[in-house]
């Protein structure tokens, strides 16, 4: 799995439709004939997003802009100290969304995420995400769990189809080991998400309207926030301290 997780850098639209597990079922025979089941099909996401302590990051994402950004730890497995985990800086301007990335054990990571001891990695990437993460004072504010199966096209290369079913979320203990009493946070439904470098192909727009489908904003860590915010805002004194004064390098182009 690592191989394919191991891109760093991306840039690409992202559309988001709550679906039912009945619509999903539906869905799925209806593209079949176009898809085809990536190389990494099955999988579960932990991630922990991190935040100022009064939750500013998530608190501008949803006051809405056109700017949003998030920083937060993932890997696609159950973690012990050696398993990859990715440092991640998610950024959307308008329907753009910018990820970079880099790749830490999940040892080196929770030791700089938790108690600033500082890993090997030199580059623009690891500058943008220690400058978040001193501007913010940033603490972990959820753990985000979820099982996802994704499907690639069979002639668009640049497509991609992936369902995330049982989104469920810790607010103690925040760590990357599931525990089993984490709480389901949109009960049954799917979050269905189309991953594209471009436009739709047609058959993908033919079923989207055949079902009524449309893309609406949703965020997990979002909708955590707003139900359960007293619990993840804490005031902040003294107000952020400067940082270095290197500014952070904001992202104009990606590579591929």
């Amino acid at each position: 799995m690592s191989e394919k997780k191991e891109i760093d850098t991306f840039q690409r639209v992202e559309d988001k439709y709550r679906i039912s597990r009945e619509m999903m079922k539906e869905i799925l025979q209806e593209i079949r004939g176009h898809v085809h089941k990536d190389a990494y099909f099955s999988y579960t996401v932990h991630n922990i997003y991190y935040d100022s302590p009064d939750s500013q990051m998530i608190i501008a994402s949803l006051k809405g802009g056109g700017f949003k950004e998030k920083l937060r730890l993932r890997c696609y497995e159950q973690p012990n100290d050696d398993t990859l985990c990715f440092l991640e800086t998610k950024k959307k301007y308008r329907d753009i969304v910018y990820k970079k990335r880099i790749a830490l054990s999940h040892r080196i990571a929770m030791a700089y995420l938790n108690d600033d001891v500082m890993h090997g990695v030199h580059n623009n990437t690891s500058e943008e995400i220690e400058f978040l993460k001193n501007y913010y004072h940033v603490v972990p504010k959820t753990l985000i769990l979820y099982d996802r199966v994704c499907f690639s096209a069979n002639e668009e290369a640049d497509v991609r189809v992936t369902f995330d079913l049982n989104i469920r979320y810790r607010l103690d203990d925040i760590n990357l080991t599931e525990r089993g009493d984490e709480e389901l946070l949109i009960g049954s439904d799917v979050i269905m998400e189309i991953k594209a470098m471009d436009r739709y192909p047609m058959w993908l727009v033919r079923i989207l309207s055949k079902h009524r489908l449309y893309k609406q904003s949703f965020s997990k860590y979002g909708t955590i926030f707003r139900n359960r915010s007293e619990e993840m805002t804490a005031p902040v004194i003294p107000a952020y301290k400067t940082v270095r004064t290197k500014k952070e390098r904001q992202i104009c182009s990606v590579q591929f």
